[in-house]
Protein backbone atom coordinates (compact mmCIF):
# COMPACT_ATOMS: atom_id res chain seq x y z
CA UNK A 1 0.00 0.00 0.00
CA UNK A 2 1.17 3.59 -0.79
CA UNK A 3 0.39 6.69 -0.08
CA UNK A 4 -2.97 5.72 1.05
CA UNK A 5 -5.39 8.35 2.39
CA UNK A 6 -7.72 7.50 5.46
CA UNK A 7 -11.26 7.18 5.14
CA UNK A 8 -12.55 5.83 8.47
CA UNK A 9 -11.29 6.61 12.12
CA UNK A 10 -11.75 3.00 12.79
CA UNK A 11 -8.63 2.83 10.05
CA UNK A 12 -6.66 5.29 11.73
CA UNK A 13 -6.55 3.72 14.70
CA UNK A 14 -6.38 0.19 13.46
CA UNK A 15 -3.33 1.42 11.90
CA UNK A 16 -1.62 3.17 14.68
CA UNK A 17 -2.41 0.30 17.17
CA UNK A 18 0.34 -2.26 14.87
CA UNK A 19 3.26 -0.21 16.52
CA UNK A 20 5.10 -0.16 19.69
CA UNK A 21 6.57 3.06 19.59
CA UNK A 22 5.10 6.39 18.09
CA UNK A 23 7.69 9.29 16.99
CA UNK A 24 6.29 12.86 16.71
CA UNK A 25 7.44 16.14 15.07
CA UNK A 26 6.20 18.90 17.25
CA UNK A 27 5.86 22.37 15.15
CA UNK A 28 3.16 21.93 12.65
CA UNK A 29 2.53 18.45 13.59
CA UNK A 30 1.76 18.56 17.33
CA UNK A 31 0.53 22.35 17.71
CA UNK A 32 -0.02 25.24 15.34
CA UNK A 33 3.50 26.88 16.14
CA UNK A 34 4.71 27.38 12.16
CA UNK A 35 2.98 30.92 11.73
CA UNK A 36 4.08 32.14 15.28
CA UNK A 37 7.93 30.65 13.67
CA UNK A 38 7.26 32.72 10.50
CA UNK A 39 6.41 35.80 12.36
CA UNK A 40 9.58 35.35 14.58
CA UNK A 41 11.33 34.96 11.35
CA UNK A 42 10.34 38.28 10.00
CA UNK A 43 10.36 40.10 13.16
CA UNK A 44 14.43 38.95 13.16
CA UNK A 45 15.10 40.09 9.73
CA UNK A 46 12.78 43.18 10.65
CA UNK A 47 15.78 44.02 13.11
CA UNK A 48 18.82 43.59 10.95
CA UNK A 49 17.31 45.61 8.74
CA UNK A 50 16.28 43.32 6.25
CA UNK A 51 12.61 43.16 4.75
CA UNK A 52 10.39 39.64 5.24
CA UNK A 53 11.21 36.86 2.69
CA UNK A 54 7.67 35.78 0.95
CA UNK A 55 5.84 33.04 3.02
CA UNK A 56 6.13 30.04 0.44
CA UNK A 57 10.46 30.66 1.23
CA UNK A 58 9.30 30.67 4.59
CA UNK A 59 6.91 27.69 4.68
CA UNK A 60 9.91 25.43 2.76
CA UNK A 61 11.67 25.58 6.28
CA UNK A 62 9.11 23.43 8.16
CA UNK A 63 11.05 20.81 9.83
CA UNK A 64 14.93 22.17 8.36
CA UNK A 65 17.72 22.25 11.02
CA UNK A 66 18.64 26.29 11.74
CA UNK A 67 21.83 25.93 9.52
CA UNK A 68 20.40 25.01 6.54
CA UNK A 69 17.76 27.42 7.26
CA UNK A 70 19.69 30.55 8.22
CA UNK A 71 22.07 29.88 5.32
CA UNK A 72 19.50 29.82 2.38
CA UNK A 73 18.15 32.78 4.04
CA UNK A 74 21.48 34.80 3.85
CA UNK A 75 21.63 33.36 0.43
CA UNK A 76 18.34 34.66 -0.85
CA UNK A 77 19.34 38.03 0.63
CA UNK A 78 22.53 38.42 -1.00
CA UNK A 79 21.36 37.49 -4.40
CA UNK A 80 18.08 39.59 -3.87
CA UNK A 81 21.00 42.70 -3.83
CA UNK A 82 19.81 43.49 0.03
CA UNK A 83 22.81 41.81 1.65
CA UNK A 84 26.54 42.92 0.63
CA UNK A 85 29.26 39.56 0.73
CA UNK A 86 31.13 42.04 2.43
CA UNK A 87 28.45 42.40 5.94
CA UNK A 88 27.63 38.98 5.14
CA UNK A 89 30.95 37.67 5.96
CA UNK A 90 32.03 40.49 8.80
CA UNK A 91 28.48 41.38 10.63
CA UNK A 92 28.93 39.39 13.67
CA UNK A 93 25.20 39.34 14.33
CA UNK A 94 24.86 36.98 10.68
CA UNK A 95 26.53 34.23 11.46
CA UNK A 96 24.48 31.10 12.03
CA UNK A 97 25.21 31.23 15.66
CA UNK A 98 23.50 34.76 16.22
CA UNK A 99 21.45 34.05 14.15
CA UNK A 100 19.71 31.12 16.03
CA UNK A 101 20.53 33.17 19.42
CA UNK A 102 18.43 36.68 17.97
CA UNK A 103 15.52 33.95 16.44
CA UNK A 104 15.02 32.30 19.95
CA UNK A 105 15.23 35.28 21.56
CA UNK A 106 12.27 36.83 19.60
CA UNK A 107 10.47 33.36 18.92
CA UNK A 108 10.60 32.40 22.85
CA UNK A 109 9.64 36.38 23.67
CA UNK A 110 7.24 37.58 22.03
CA UNK A 111 5.58 34.39 20.19
CA UNK A 112 5.75 30.87 21.95
CA UNK A 113 3.15 31.82 24.50
CA UNK A 114 0.82 32.05 21.73
CA UNK A 115 1.06 28.71 20.05
CA UNK A 116 -2.03 26.80 19.96
CA UNK A 117 -1.94 22.95 20.00
CA UNK A 118 -4.18 20.90 18.02
CA UNK A 119 -6.93 19.30 20.59
CA UNK A 120 -6.88 15.91 18.31
CA UNK A 121 -3.42 15.62 18.37
CA UNK A 122 -3.46 15.79 22.29
CA UNK A 123 -5.84 13.45 22.03
CA UNK A 124 -4.34 10.78 20.29
CA UNK A 125 -1.04 11.25 22.30
CA UNK A 126 -2.87 10.69 25.66
CA UNK A 127 -5.05 7.55 24.28
CA UNK A 128 -1.95 5.99 22.83
CA UNK A 129 0.01 6.40 25.63
CA UNK A 130 -2.56 4.98 27.93
CA UNK A 131 -2.88 2.07 25.98
CA UNK A 132 0.84 1.55 26.51
CA UNK A 133 2.66 2.41 23.57
CA UNK A 134 5.82 4.10 23.86
CA UNK A 135 6.19 7.70 22.69
CA UNK A 136 9.16 10.06 21.47
CA UNK A 137 9.47 13.41 19.94
CA UNK A 138 11.69 14.13 17.76
CA UNK A 139 11.40 17.96 16.53
CA UNK A 140 14.08 20.49 15.22
CA UNK A 141 13.57 22.80 17.76
CA UNK A 142 15.53 23.20 21.06
CA UNK A 143 14.80 21.41 24.17
CA UNK A 144 13.68 24.93 26.09
CA UNK A 145 10.79 25.04 23.21
CA UNK A 146 9.88 21.44 23.05
CA UNK A 147 9.64 21.19 27.22
CA UNK A 148 8.01 24.34 27.19
CA UNK A 149 5.41 24.00 24.77
CA UNK A 150 4.70 20.08 25.77
CA UNK A 151 4.21 21.30 29.39
CA UNK A 152 1.82 24.38 28.82
CA UNK A 153 -0.40 21.24 26.84
CA UNK A 154 -0.08 18.98 29.15
CA UNK A 155 1.33 16.31 27.82
CA UNK A 156 5.23 16.06 28.43
CA UNK A 157 4.39 12.48 30.69
CA UNK A 158 3.43 11.21 27.87
CA UNK A 159 6.94 10.93 26.04
CA UNK A 160 9.37 8.76 27.52
CA UNK A 161 12.06 10.56 25.38
CA UNK A 162 12.01 13.67 23.93
CA UNK A 163 15.25 14.05 21.17
CA UNK A 164 15.96 17.48 19.51
CA UNK A 165 17.79 18.59 16.52
CA UNK A 166 21.04 19.67 19.00
CA UNK A 167 21.53 16.06 19.20
CA UNK A 168 22.31 14.52 16.18
CA UNK A 169 24.99 15.41 13.20
CA UNK A 170 22.25 15.69 10.26
CA UNK A 171 19.37 17.19 10.53
CA UNK A 172 16.07 16.51 8.38
CA UNK A 173 15.80 15.56 6.03
CA UNK A 174 18.51 12.96 7.00
CA UNK A 175 16.89 10.25 9.22
CA UNK A 176 19.20 10.61 11.53
CA UNK A 177 16.78 11.98 14.15
CA UNK A 178 14.27 9.39 13.79
CA UNK A 179 16.35 6.77 14.78
CA UNK A 180 17.76 8.63 17.80
CA UNK A 181 14.38 8.54 18.86
CA UNK A 182 13.67 4.90 17.83
CA UNK A 183 17.19 3.68 19.90
CA UNK A 184 15.81 5.82 22.37
CA UNK A 185 12.43 3.71 22.86
CA UNK A 186 14.98 0.60 22.23
CA UNK A 187 12.38 -0.09 19.22
CA UNK A 188 13.74 -0.61 15.84
CA UNK A 189 12.71 1.01 12.93
CA UNK A 190 9.39 -1.28 11.19
CA UNK A 191 8.50 -1.01 15.21
CA UNK A 192 7.80 2.89 15.00
CA UNK A 193 5.15 4.94 13.15
CA UNK A 194 6.76 8.94 12.88
CA UNK A 195 3.82 11.73 12.62
CA UNK A 196 4.48 14.90 10.53
CA UNK A 197 3.37 17.44 8.45
CA UNK A 198 6.98 18.82 6.35
CA UNK A 199 8.41 17.02 3.52
CA UNK A 200 11.59 17.23 5.03
CA UNK A 201 10.47 15.31 8.11
CA UNK A 202 8.76 12.56 6.38
CA UNK A 203 11.83 12.15 3.87
CA UNK A 204 13.21 11.86 6.97
CA UNK A 205 10.91 8.87 7.94
CA UNK A 206 11.14 7.10 4.91
CA UNK A 207 15.33 7.60 4.85
CA UNK A 208 14.82 5.63 8.47
CA UNK A 209 13.37 2.95 6.77
CA UNK A 210 10.30 3.86 9.10
CA UNK A 211 6.42 4.15 8.19
CA UNK A 212 4.87 7.64 8.74
CA UNK A 213 1.80 9.58 8.65
CA UNK A 214 1.21 13.17 7.25
CA UNK A 215 -0.96 15.34 9.30
CA UNK A 216 -2.12 18.27 8.29
CA UNK A 217 -3.82 21.06 10.81
CA UNK A 218 -4.40 18.09 13.10
CA UNK A 219 -6.18 15.81 10.88
CA UNK A 220 -4.76 12.77 9.20
CA UNK A 221 -4.26 12.79 6.01
CA UNK A 222 -2.23 10.20 3.94
CA UNK A 223 -0.35 6.98 5.31
CA UNK A 224 3.47 6.92 3.78
CA UNK A 225 5.05 3.59 3.56
CA UNK A 226 8.66 3.04 4.58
Amino acid sequence: MDNTPFTTDTALIERISRYSGLIFDMDGTLCDSEPMHHAANDHMLKELGFHPLPLEVLESYAGLPDGPMFEDMLNRLEQSGELSAERRHSDPALTIEALRAHKIRVYEGFYMPKVLAFESMLSLVKECAARGQRLALATSSPRSQADYLLEHFGIKDCFASIITGNMVEHGKPHPDIFLLAAQSLNLGSTDCLVFEDGAHGLAAAKAAHMDAIKCLNGHFDVFFPA
